[in-house]
């Protein structure tokens, strides 16, 4: 146990929740990375919050859902 996983997060695409969600990903000990396209938009909807915490690709509305997604 306690191993981390990689998480990478789009910034555009977290917007203005981008610090709370690199925060939620780093308190499950997530190693984060915050980058300029993970490529998520053009397979998911463009303008949700895309991110990929380790084998899980989360592409969610608001950052409630993000927070459930990560939960589940």
């Amino acid at each position: 146990m306690g191993m981390e996983m990689d998480a990478k997060v789009c910034k555009f695409c977290a917007g203005e929740r981008l610090e709370d969600i690199v925060k939620r990903l780093k308190e499950r000990n997530f190693n984060v990375s915050v980058e300029e396209c993970i490529e998520l938009c053009a397979k998911y909807e463009c303008g949700n919050i895309n991110v990929i915490a380790g084998e899980k690709e989360i592409s969610v509305k608001s950052f409630e859902d993000f927070l459930k997604a990560l939960e589940g």
